[in-house]
C-alpha cells in the first residue's frame, strides 16, 4: 500500500480503535510474547501518527522492548506477518486505513462545526399553498411508476469466488479478514479464485519454516500475487560417485594424493574398483597415488 504525500496523517489521535474480533482471530497462532510485541509496535505506530516503524533493527528492538534472542526473533516474525515495508518504514495497512478514515471524519466534523453544524439536506418536495388542492392538467396523465430491474453483481456472487479460493488453499487462518481482503481485489482477480489459490499454494510451499508464511488474508492485502514468480531451481541430487571419481582422477594425474583423498579411497573402495573397471586409471596407479589396498 502506497501513501501519497498529501494524505499522510498530520495530527495525533489519542484513541486507538482495536477491532477485537479481528485481532483475536488473526493472532490465535501467536504466543503471549509475540502478542505483546505486536501491541507495542501498533501503539508506537499510532502515537507517531501512523508514520511507520523505522527499518532499523536497533530501533524496533527498542520500541518492542526486545532484549533476548527469543524476543528479537519474535519481533522479526511479527514484522514479517503483519507489516509491509514502504521505503524506510514498516507499515500496518489496516491501522493506517483506520487512521486516515478517522482523520477525515474529524476534519469534516470541524468544518461542519465552523458552518454551524451539518448542512441540511435540500427539500425536493414542491411547496403547496394552504387550502389548495393539487391540479392535474387534463391533457397530461401522471406517469405510472414501474420498477426498473437493474443488473448488479451482488455480494453473494463475490462470496462464491472467495469460497472456491478458500477451499483450495492450505493455512486456513483468519477467514473473516481474508474474505474482506478478497472482496477488495481488482475485478480481474476476483473472478480467478483457482489461479489465486494455486499461486498461494506455490508461495506457501516455498516457505521452509511455515510459521513465517503469510496468512491468506495478509497475502491478499499485500498483493503478493503480483510478485514475480521465482524460477525453478534444479533440485536433482548429484551422484556421489561422480564427485569422488573427479577427486581420484585429479590425484592420479597430479601423481600425488593427499591424506584426505587417500582416506576417501579407503572409505569407498568399491568406487575405486569401479573406476579401475571403467578404465579411468590402473590398479597400480590407485595403489601408488590413492593408497588403494583392494
Amino acid at each position: 500500500m502506497f501513501v501519497e504525500e498529501n494524505s499522510k496523517p498530520k495530527e495525533k489521535l489519542r484513541a486507538w480503535y482495536l477491532f477485537t474480533e479481528d485481532f483475536v482471530a488473526g493472532t490465535q497462532h501467536l504466543t503471549n510474547e509475540e502478542i505483546g510485541i505486536y501491541i507495542r509496535l501498533l501503539c508506537y505506530n499510532w502515537n507517531k501518527r501512523c508514520k511507520g516503524i523505522p527499518c532499523d533493527n536497533k530501533t524496533y528492538y527498542r520500541i518492542a522492548s526486545c532484549i533476548t534472542e527469543s524476543e528479537k526473533a519474535s519481533c522479526h516474525k511479527i514484522l514479517e506477518q503483519f507489516f509491509i515495508q514502504i521505503g524506510e518504514h514498516f507499515q500496518n495497512e489496516r491501522q493506517l486505513e483506520e487512521y486516515l478514515y478517522i482523520t477525515r471524519r474529524v476534519t469534516a466534523s470541524r468544518q461542519n462545526g465552523k458552518l454551524g453544524g451539518r448542512p441540511k439536506k435540500p427539500n425536493t418536495e414542491p411547496k403547496v399553498k394552504p387550502n389548495s388542492e393539487p391540479t392535474i392538467e387534463p391533457t397530461k396523465n401522471p406517469p405510472t411508476p414501474t420498477p426498473t430491474p437493474t443488473i448488479k453483481l451482488n455480494k453473494l456472487s463475490y462470496n462464491t469466488y472467495f469460497q472456491k479460493f478458500w477451499e483450495s488453499i492450505p493455512n486456513k487462518i483468519s477467514k473473516g479478514i481474508a474474505e474482506k481482503n478478497y472482496l477488495k481485489l481488482e475485478q480481474e482477480w476476483i473472478g480467478q479464485p483457482e489461479k489465486l489459490a494455486d499461486m498461494y499454494k506455490t508461495y506457501y510451499n516455498s516457505i521452509e519454516d511455515k510459521q513465517f508464511a503469510k496468512q491468506p488474508a495478509f497475502w491478499l492485502s499485500a498483493k503478493k500475487y503480483l510478485d514475480e514468480q521465482p524460477k525453478k531451481q534444479d533440485t536433482s541430487i548429484a551422484d556421489p560417485y561422480v564427485m569422488r571419481l573427479k577427486m581420484f582422477k585429479e590425484a592420479v594425474e597430479a601423481k600425488k594424493g593427499t591424506s584426505f583423498i587417500k582416506g576417501y579411497a579407503q572409505r569407498y573402495p568399491s568406487d575405486v574398483e569401479r573406476a579401475i573397471r571403467e578404465g579411468q586409471f590402473t590398479k597400480q596407479q590407485a595403489i601408488e597415488f590413492l593408497d588403494f589396498r583392494g
